[in-house]
């Protein structure tokens, strides 16, 4: 399952990628502020969210962007970008679900990896550092249920 969108769908995780983006061109010293570079980055952590570079939400991002790095300090920024996160822990049904199918669902901790999104990731076991869906712990809740219910029962 992968996170591509089209202008018809939405973008997993789309507030929260901005704010990274943002908080990594406040802080990052080597990083300047170019569209090109700025979709260059997008399409490497986050992969084809758009269509394009003309696509109309990936243009919205840059005067937000330019904007945010401008009137706002680096500790707002990255205040803003934990406030956007889904801090909310697994629904303990998930984790039911997983363990009955031969699963670990793992949730991404934004503070220790402040450039991932705060979604899920489906590993084998608990011991995996490769999860099998989810390699940027990109699934939401839904489709994490959804690869799951797909899967035989072990």
């Amino acid at each position: 399952m992968t996170e591509k969108a089209t202008n018809t769908n939405t973008i997993n995780f789309y507030e929260e990628k901005k704010w990274i983006m943002a908080h990594w061109f406040k802080t990052s010293r080597k990083a300047q502020f170019t569209e090109a570079y700025l979709w260059e980055l997008w399409q490497k952590w986050f992969g084809n969210d758009f269509n394009n570079k003309s696509d109309e939400r990936f243009q919205e991002i840059l005067p937000w962007i330019r904007e945010v790095r401008r009137t706002m300090s680096k500790a707002e920024i990255k205040a803003k970008r934990h406030e956007v996160a889904d801090s909310s822990s697994m629904p303990p049904y998930i984790k039911q679900l997983a363990s009955r199918k031969g699963y670990c669902v793992k949730k991404c901790s934004t503070k220790r990896h402040p450039l991932k999104v705060s979604g899920y990731a489906i590993f084998k076991d608990e011991r995996d550092k490769q999860p099998k869906y989810g390699k940027k712990f990109n699934l939401t809740v839904q489709q994490v249920k959804e690869i799951l219910e797909a899967k035989e029962d072990k």
